[in-house]
């Protein structure tokens, strides 16, 4: 209706033109690019008009045409986003489902169409993990690599893979890659770092641990993360200890005393500090820095230490006095009670060890290392039906028939004391653990006084 419209009136201005040429001629010289063109005015007039009507028409047609292909492409658009929509809805409902076949093939459906689709490459690589095929998961993350460089996600899923398939050298180029896009990323710095500790190079996990106490600064972790550091240290002194040469056992050394001078609160470096001076053939030192130690910290493993010391030197006389002296300052002390009394099975001192032991079991609830201890008492008596009667209550209590060190974080059972727990990967939380006491029927007694101890240890 508008174009018949817009028609008549059209027409009908060309027909007012007409008119007026006819009846008013007035002739006029119309250059044009140098050239003379004889004609009337209103024939200009009108020419001149007709020109501007074509103009517009060639301009709306223009437009109206650009609307047409648009809304076809808006609308094949919305077809397609219609399509992929479903098909990623699918795919999802089928991932959640574990149908990883479907869900695969919904996914790659996905990406035909829109390659973009970022997360899809991530979804893929884990179905890929989850059917077994690593290489595959690599392929998918690397293709999201090339669409999106800057995702530090992807370079710590190709990272995680490359250390399953132990091609660690791999690894540790995509890890730094993951750093260079977020240089605070903590799960790249201690993956990092502990591929650098399983390959033994100290000295490059101890910088990652660096920049990783530097993120933990201030926070719950730091203490954490700190004894972390010390145990890569603690490790790094281990590994020249085991060297044995005169040299690595003075960087050893070195290394033990800065470990226990930035924290005086980490155990194993003063286990190690004795250590390194019991291989250097400095008892003397040894013997002290456990015996201080155990003072400090009541931990069993320093009187452990110390027994292999004196036991190796073949002088038992001053190892029973230290814990008889123990013994006296600390009567409620149950462990050193027990291994008091496994001292003196091993020196032969039956009656002694069965006293301790005794005493021990009124204070103490049942726990099976002591009936075990108690079995072998009576096998050195000879005493083998009492011996049998303590094996059977060994079996019928639940436990381990030795006493355990117990991670205090993950409680993870040991029979030897660890500086570090491979199941949580924590430093310095492996002890003995505490035995229920059974409630006295009397109250206690008042406290011994203090008095110096381990001060026959050089002698």
């Amino acid at each position: 209706m508008l174009v018949k419209l817009l028609l008549i009136v059209i027409l009908g201005l060309i027909s007012i033109f007409c008119w007026l040429s006819l009846t008013n001629h007035l002739g006029v010289e119309f250059r044009f690019f140098g050239k003379v063109i004889p004609t009337d005015l209103s024939t200009l007039m009108i020419t001149s008009f007709m020109l501007g009507v074509i103009l517009v028409f060639i301009i709306t047609l223009a437009r109206d045409i650009k609307k047409a292909i648009e809304g076809y492409r808006q609308s094949r658009k919305r077809k397609k986003d219609q399509s992929v929509r479903e098909e990623l809805s699918k795919g999802m409902e089928n991932f959640l489902r574990e149908d990883l076949i479907k869900a695969k093939a919904h996914f790659t459906e996905v990406l035909k169409s829109d390659p973009f689709q970022k997360d899809l490459y991530l979804k893929l690589s884990e179905i890929s993990v989850k059917e077994g095929n690593d290489e595959e998961a690599l392929h998918w993350l690397e293709r999201g690599r090339w669409i999106d460089n800057k995702n530090v996600g992807i370079p710590l899923r190709q990272a995680e893979i490359y250390q399953r398939l132990e091609r660690l050298d791999e690894a540790t180029r995509t890890l730094k890659r993951a750093l260079s896009l977020d240089e605070s990323n903590l799960d790249a710095l201690k993956r990092l770092r502990e591929i650098y500790r399983n390959k033994r190079r100290w000295g490059k996990a101890i910088r990652v641990q660096k920049s990783i106490l530097k993120l933990a600064k201030g926070k719950p972790p730091e203490e954490e993360e700190n004894f972390f550091y010390l145990g890569l240290k603690y490790e790094h002194a281990m590994d020249l200890l085991s060297r044995g040469e005169e040299e690595d056992l003075e960087a050893a050394l070195k290394e033990a005393k800065e470990i226990v001078g930035e924290d005086k609160t980490f155990q194993p470096g003063f286990v190690l500090l004795g250590d390194i001076y019991l291989r250097m053939g400095k008892w003397a030192s040894a013997g002290k820095v456990w015996g201080k130690s155990f003072r400090r910290f009541k931990s069993i493993i320093f009187i452990l230490r110390l027994e292999d010391l004196y036991l190796g030197r073949e002088d038992p006389s001053t190892l029973l006095r230290i814990y008889q002296r123990t013994l006296e300052d600390d009567p409620e002390n149950w462990m050193v009670s027990f291994f008091y009394a496994k001292l003196c099975l091993r020196l032969e001192m039956l009656d002694e060890a069965l006293e301790e032991i005794n005493t021990i079991s009124l204070k103490q609830k049942d726990f099976p290392a002591l009936h075990r201890l108690l079995a072998e008492i009576y096998l050195h008596k000879k005493d083998f039906s009492q011996a049998a009667q303590e094996f059977e209550k060994t079996f019928e209590l639940s436990g381990t028939s030795y006493l355990p060190f117990v991670c205090q974080a993950c409680e993870r059972e040991s029979k030897e004391w660890m500086a570090y727990c491979p199941q949580c990967h924590r430093w310095s939380t492996y002890t003995i653990k505490e035995v229920e006491k059974i409630a006295p029927l009397l109250p206690p007694s008042p406290p011994y006084p203090d008095r110096a101890f381990f001060s026959l240890e050089g002698r």
